[in-house]
This record gives C-alpha cells, sequence and structure tokens, in this order.
C-alpha cells in the first residue's frame, strides 16, 4: 500500500503553478509566490448561511472580513487609532445619563467594556463602575449607549468622553 502525501487538486481547474493542495495534516497549501483572491461584495451580498471561519472582502466597508460568533467583523491590522474626543453636555445638578456615546468607529460604534473609555466632569477623570456605568437603551432617551453616573453632575460641569482605547 502506498502512503500518500499530498493530495493536489484537478490541474484542469488551474491555469499556471503548482496549485493547490493538502498536506498529511489536512492543511491547504498554496504553492505560490503570487496572491489570493477572495470572495468579495457589499453587505447585501454576504453569505445567506454563513458559518464560523467564512471570510471576504467587504466591497461596502472597505475592509476584510471574517464570520464569528453569529456576526460579520472586520480583520484589524495593528496600526494607530485615532482618539475622538465627545462632549455630552453640561450637567443640571439633577441628571445622571449622558449620551448617546459616538466613537466615529462605524465597525467598533461602543466600548467593550466601561474601563475602555476615559469619562471626565469637568477635568475630573472618573473611575468606571466606581462613578459611571455603561448602559444601552436607558428609558426616555434614544437608542444607544450612554454613560450613567452614580449621582448627579454638578451644575455647570461639563461631561468629556475619550473613545477609541479598546481598538
Amino acid at each position: 500500500m502506498k502512503f500518500l502525501k499530498a493530495q493536489t487538486t484537478n490541474i484542469r481547474g488551474i491555469q499556471h503553478g503548482k496549485g493547490i493542495y493538502f498536506d498529511a495534516d489536512e492543511g491547504v497549501r498554496m504553492e505560490s509566490t503570487n496572491s489570493l483572491n477572495i470572495p468579495r461584495g457589499n453587505n447585501a451580498q454576504r453569505p445567506n448561511t454563513a458559518q464560523i471561519g467564512q471570510i471576504r472582502y467587504n466591497t461596502q466597508e472597505n475592509y476584510v472580513e471574517f464570520y464569528q460568533s453569529g456576526v460579520w467583523k472586520p480583520i484589524r491590522l495593528q496600526e494607530p487609532t485615532t482618539i475622538t474626543q465627545q462632549s455630552l453636555g453640561n450637567g443640571d445638578g439633577t441628571e445622571t445619563v449622558f449620551g448617546p456615546l459616538a466613537s466615529g468607529d462605524s465597525a467598533f460604534p461602543v466600548p467593550n467594556a466601561a474601563q475602555n473609555v476615559i469619562v471626565l466632569v469637568e477635568n475630573v477623570f472618573q473611575l468606571s463602575t466606581t462613578n459611571y456605568t455603561l448602559v444601552q437603551n436607558p428609558a426616555g432617551k434614544a437608542a444607544g449607549y450612554y454613560i450613567s453616573f452614580t449621582t448627579a453632575v454638578p451644575l455647570g460641569k461639563p461631561v468629556t468622553v475619550l473613545h477609541n482605547f479598546d481598538k
């Protein structure tokens, strides 16, 4: 019996080069110094039945994305991210909820956790979970994520949020 080391693809479907093959560990190998074209399309053209691990280029958002945990996520490069400063208005002595938050990042519009934003009341740094929490869609407010302080912001004191530390 002969041991098969690699299974090559049908050469009728490959025009040039050594082709694509599966190695002994079922890994897909490409013997080429050229490039790989991956599927591409806009948001509406995503697969109807997406599966974990699928990858494609999103022509609408202009990034490579993959499917994980039920959603399409962009593949991010390790490049500098712009820190966004957002003014949420001044305190009135009674209001505790400020927002909605707007990080300026369409792929990740809200922070993963309250610790990933810097919140200032006037020039005083606020501690997450001690001074504030993140809340989604609070009663009486427009849909979105908000900063909810444990006590009211003093009259006339501005609330400022710095975003994108988790990018």
